[in-house]
């Protein structure tokens, strides 16, 4: 099969895409902490790799700007006051929330795009990916052409973001600090995704996804376990070649995952990943709702391996039942909160 790539949208992709936002819903669940620390491992990282593979750098800046800031920062925008109001909704309501929501602090978390404190903002990759995608047309444009220059270039900003991550930890506005970390991941996308897999033998794959469970494991213990796993929302990576691996090695394996033919006929999987950005700013609304209501049952609360598993896997089915219709309200009548046109979000709903 060729697994070379253009520039249209192949089911494949969208099926990644899909996959990827069902690990965000199982991983904001709670689910037992090995579950936790395979998918942390490499679902944001796939994120960055498919968005590196249809970036276009050599598109006039100014329309560039309009259409990133119309299709990242205007949701994050958007959706981060829908998120506020609904926190301070649940607060209100349940008698088991009792500490305050501080709006003022709140607001200036999504006017600065903060994602640590009292100021924290959710939906920390959109700002991010916006950063990283102009930090990667920087370097596009000053290598003047000049290829090797242009990945070295990449590459040492992706450095010198993890340098950054890890010794000091400080979030940025904007995710700034992500960002710098997100070009690799933008570089394996664009250099290494869009190429395709053509020729790579059985033993490749084989070997890649030794390396990826080898390789999330040890950096799962490395970072002390239970709670602890890889998050880069809060500038958790652990050490950085076990980080790097596991993430590129569990993407490639998505990836080429996806790119069987058996896997292409999920319609299911694709409509999450046509729609991915809309599950992704809606989830956290009726995830918290979920969360209130699961807490009403002490039986769902044990720390115990199986409690865990049937409670997040109830708190993903709760969010998928009220995120269908959600989404398809989005995509009907508020479309430009996504920065989509009417009759795109028609297709895609």
């Amino acid at each position: 099969m060729t697994t070379s790539v253009n520039t249209e949208r192949w089911a494949w992709a969208d099926i990644a895409r899909g996959i990827a936002i069902l690990l965000v819903l199982i991983g904001h669940s709670c689910p037992p902490p090995y579950t936790t620390a395979f998918i942390y491992a490499f679902h944001m990282p796939l994120f960055f790799i498919l968005s590196g593979l249809f970036m276009k750098q050599d598109t006039p800046l100014r329309p560039l700007l309009n259409k990133r800031v119309r299709t990242l920062l205007v949701p994050f925008v958007c959706y981060n006051l829908l998120i506020l109001f609904s926190d301070w909704c649940i607060v209100a309501l349940s008698p088991n929330y009792h500490a305050p929501i501080d709006i003022p602090a709140r607001l200036m978390g999504i006017v600065t795009a903060s994602r640590s404190g009292s100021w924290a903002a959710s939906l920390w990759f959109l700002p991010a990916l916006f950063v990283a995608q102009w930090l990667v047309i920087g370097c596009h444009r000053l290598a003047a052409g000049r290829r090797n220059l242009c990945i070295a270039m990449w590459v040492l900003l992706s450095v010198v973001g993890f340098t950054y991550c890890h010794e000091v930890g400080t979030a940025l506005p904007l995710s700034i600090d992500v960002a710098f970390v997100a070009t690799g991941f933008l570089l394996i996308g664009s250099q290494w995704v869009r190429r395709g897999f053509e020729g790579q033998a059985r033993w490749y794959w084989f070997v890649t996804a030794i390396l990826f469970v080898t390789m999330a494991l040890d950096n799962f213990h490395t970072l002390g376990g239970g709670d602890n796993h890889v998050d880069m929302s809060t500038d958790t990576l652990g050490h950085p070649l076990e980080f790097y691996t596991a993430a590129v090695a569990g993407s490639l394996l998505l990836i080429r995952a996806c790119q069987q033919p058996a896997m292409q006929r999920s319609n299911i999987l694709q409509w999450m990943g046509r729609n991915s950005l809309a599950i992704y700013c809606i989830h956290r609304i009726p995830m918290n709702l979920g969360v209130a209501l699961v807490n009403l049952v002490p039986r769902l609360n044990s720390p115990d391996t199986a409690a865990q598993t049937v409670r997040s896997l109830l708190l993903v089915l709760f969010t998928l039942a009220i995120l269908v219709p959600a989404v398809f309200i989005v995509n009907r009548w508020f479309p430009w909160t996504l920065g989509k046109k009417r009759d795109c979000a028609a297709v895609e709903s």
